[in-house]
């Protein structure tokens, strides 16, 4: 926490310190939002749909209809203090694991251009993890109500410093993305967090592949009690099993790999990623979806179809005579597909109505990455989610 506190202030100082020097100009700062206010709808009536992990309380058995899922607004102050030298700060309030809307910075960091073809940031950056990354709690920048959560499940700011540079090879743009930081969250931290990730650009098509490392450590006070009870129990066996499913320091990789094709009238999309924290209880997670849609006017139809399957995890079985351990690598079972109908209504220039509606299937024994499990909850069993929403930015 301290050196996450520490990045923001250099962030926020050097950007300010530039800005007392810099002159006065009309565009040199900007003031700009974005926001959805959305409602969904889930036939789950014992668990909840949830927007991402770092929250606990969405739409289901908590509230069969709720705005919690996808409703969120931000406002973004961008300084140009030289042609060179540029600075971000951005809050956004969104219902998350404070269970509240308070108000939280995701961006702080100044960027400088070496060049035209390199430049670097420091300071609060999106974690480069997916290729919408640097805009995917702007709703009104996607064609869906949400993107694809079996992809896109996490929403998390990486303190560090990042570098950029780009390469013109004919008609193509070739960027290499080298990062170095750490995630710092209520639940899940990421120390030595460290990747790199290559983009190419050529006319419509667009292609990205990434590969981090870290150490990661997800934390909740249900994991705390249950493996620091397992750990120091008297079976050795069962205390050296507990030990190896513990997910709070754990080295994990994460890759991914996506295409983009969108001439004007159409797009396909398609991305899939790769979480491995094996042994530990949240296993190794391939995931992937594709989208197509066709613009026709101001309306956007869509289809989406994604999976998501779960291996590397060991069931301790009878060697745990308990079954709480048996349950907590059972819960973390998230394998399912879905499919999705979209429609986009672009009603002005700056603001777009969407409806949706998912069909999720989960496999058998499958909790489906679903939250606030409730007696009566049947892993495996299937429904339906429907969304409403409308995106804006000014």
């Amino acid at each position: 926490m301290q050196l996450k506190k520490q990045w923001i202030a250099l962030a926020i100082g050097l950007a300010l310190a530039q800005g007392v020097q810099a002159q006065d100009g009309d565009d040199r700062f900007k003031l700009s939002g974005f926001g959805t206010l959305g409602v969904a709808h889930s036939s789950e009536d014992k668990a909840d749909v949830t927007s991402d992990f770092q929250t606990d309380r969405g739409v289901g058995a908590s509230d069969a209809t709720s705005g919690r899922l996808d409703s969120r607004v931000g406002v973004q102050f961008n300084a140009n203090f030289t042609d060179n030298f540029t600075g971000v700060v951005q809050a956004v309030s969104e219902y998350a694991v404070t269970k509240s809307y308070r108000p939280e910075i995701t961006l702080a960091h100044v960027k400088y251009r070496f060049s035209s073809a390199f430049s670097a940031r420091l300071g609060r950056i999106s974690a480069p993890l997916y290729m919408l990354s640097e805009y995917q709690r702007v709703g009104y920048a996607m064609p869906w109500a949400r993107p694809p959560q079996e992809v896109y499940n996490y929403l998390l700011p990486m303190d560090g410093i990042e570098g950029q540079y780009n390469i013109s090879a004919g008609d193509a743009v070739i960027g290499i993305q080298g990062f170095y930081g750490r995630i710092d969250s209520e639940k899940a931290k990421v120390n030595a967090m460290r990747g790199v990730a290559v983009t190419v650009d050529k006319g419509a098509s667009s292609f990205r592949a990434s590969h981090i490392l870290g150490r990661v450590q997800y934390v909740t006070d249900d994991i705390d009690a249950l493996f620091d009870t397992y750990r120091n129990l008297p079976i050795p066996a069962l205390a050296a099993m507990a030990t190896r499913l513990d997910p709070r320091d754990v080295d994990g990789s994460f890759s991914g790999i996506g295409y983009s094709y969108d001439p004007g009238d159409w797009f396909l999309r398609s991305e899939v990623i790769r979480a491995d924290y094996a042994p530990s209880i949240s296993g190794k997670t391939t995931s992937g979806y594709a989208s197509v849609g066709y613009r026709h006017g101001s309306l956007t139809p869509s289809l989406t179809v994604a999976h998501v399957d779960v291996r590397g995890q060991e069931m301790p079985g009878a060697l745990d005579p308990f079954g709480l351990l048996n349950g907590a690598v059972a819960s973390n079972n998230a394998n399912r597909h879905s499919y999705s109908a979209a429609l986009r209504w672009d009603v002005r220039d700056n603001v777009a109505v969407k409806f949706q509606a998912s069909r999720v299937q989960n496999h058998s024994g499958s909790f489906g990455s679903l939250d606030n499990i409730q007696p009566g909850f049947q892993p495996g069993r299937g429904y339906s989610l429907l969304s409403a929403s409308v995106d804006f930015v000014f």
